[in-house]
């Protein structure tokens, strides 16, 4: 259809197997959507907050922008823009999807006319606010939940927010399309609903030949089992993250000056800060960064790697992505502040082992998802409510011994 290629499943999934994108943004100046809920309870036997962590996911761009366009009525919008002119063959692209977009761009060397701007996404987080990224350094945010003082929606902006610390200023939003192909074939997948407590289940928790884990189990490091990558892969095939009692908090990313990324001439150190957020990259970064910053003092990538959580010794910090995953998939069910009844997660900051640019490093803000480079030296926040960071490790394994 004239675009290009960013994203292969690998294999047909329910909704085709590949995603291009147009080479320039849609000329369009509309909000996102009306502030309410392109959601109903209930609906598929899902709660709302299931519904969306469903709509993050790749595939699911189509289903967004077709909610957004119903619920928007006669009110023009960035969604209705796109699917409208294209007769429903291109859409505004979830959350996974762009953020794919992002990195193809910057680590292949995508060649797009798009600009170095914040981008909607087609991805609701609440009812006010929609997530959206910026292609100036790829952090998305939905700008919820104080990161934007007094700020109650943000679907109706025209413009990005200016945040505090960064030196990114306001910027139009720019609207990005995006289709699959070929025709899918299958039926959208039904969320998995995030247990209120670990499973237990012997296949799993006691590791060996014939490993057999999902979600919500114990590990066999007798932490939670919050990913199943489905087949092993180099790095093992499921993450488990450690329980409260192996946490720690009040530490900084790194200590002394010396750098972690400095790059070679085949390979930028911008490009590989961005190789180090994927799953899979979590236990090589912390054997960088503890190589890089050495024995002496303690800091997160150290705390992780030393760690024999469950009698294991295997533990590393999480990726930028490793740590996404944690949170879509155990932190969820929380009531209003209060910890995790999974996990029992602080609704606070938590470290990745995923360096930004030798300065900050990427944390994920729990209380609801968003992800944001922080200063490294940085123990915790610097202002009312004090919250400190926290270092949550994780462990990887495979379907044979554990």
């Amino acid at each position: 259809m004239g675009g290009i290629v960013f994203y292969d499943a690998g294999s047909m999934q329910w909704w085709g197997r590949y995603l291009e994108v147009m080479t320039k943004p849609v000329a369009i100046s509309a909000p996102w959507g009306l502030v309410n809920s392109i959601f109903t309870e209930g609906e598929g036997g899902l709660t709302i907050a299931q519904q969306r962590t469903r709509a993050q996911q790749i595939g699911m761009g189509s289903s967004n922008t077709q909610r957004i366009v119903a619920n928007s009525g006669a009110t023009e919008t960035v969604a209705s823009a796109i699917w409208n002119s294209t007769s429903g063959i291109w859409f505004l692209p979830s959350k996974n999807e762009l953020d794919a977009l992002y990195n193809s761009w910057k680590i292949n060397g995508l060649k797009g006319n798009w600009a170095a701007a914040p981008a909607w996404t087609s991805t609701e987080s609440s009812d006010g606010f929609a997530w959206y990224q910026l292609f100036q350094d790829g952090t998305q945010f939905t700008d919820a939940n104080g990161i934007i003082p007094g700020k109650t929606s943000n679907k109706t902006d025209l413009k990005s927010a200016v945040h505090v610390g960064s030196g990114f200023t306001s910027m139009k939003f720019q609207a990005i399309a995006i289709r699959a192909f070929p025709p899918s074939t299958g039926v959208m997948p039904m969320s998995v609903a995030v247990p209120f407590a670990p499973l237990s289940n012997a296949a799993c928790n006691a590791g060996g030949a014939t490993t057999v884990c999902k979600v919500g189990d114990i590990g066999p490091g007798g932490g939670i089992v919050f990913y199943d990558a489905g087949i092993d892969q180099s790095w093992g095939r499921y993450l488990e993250v450690a329980p409260v009692a192996c946490e720690a908090t009040t530490l900084p990313w790194r200590i002394g000056k010396k750098m972690v990324y400095k790059g070679t001439p085949g390979q930028s150190a911008a490009k590989l800060r961005l190789l180090a957020k994927q799953v899979g990259m979590g236990k090589i970064n912390t054997g960088i960064i503890t190589q890089a910053f050495g024995a002496n003092g303690l800091y997160a990538a150290k705390f992780a790697e030393d760690s024999v959580c469950g009698g294991r010794d295997d533990w590393f910090l999480p990726s930028k992505d490793e740590l996404d995953l944690v949170y879509r998939n155990v932190a969820q069910n929380r009531v209003g502040g209060q910890d995790t009844p999974l996990g029992s997660f602080n609704k606070g900051y938590y470290w990745t082992s995923t360096d930004y640019n030798n300065v900050t490093a990427w944390t994920q803000y729990f209380i609801d998802g968003q992800q944001f480079d922080r200063v490294q030296t940085l123990v915790g926040n610097m202002k009312p409510p004090a919250n400190p960071f926290r270092v949550r490790p994780i462990r990887a394994f495979g379907s044979g011994p554990a």
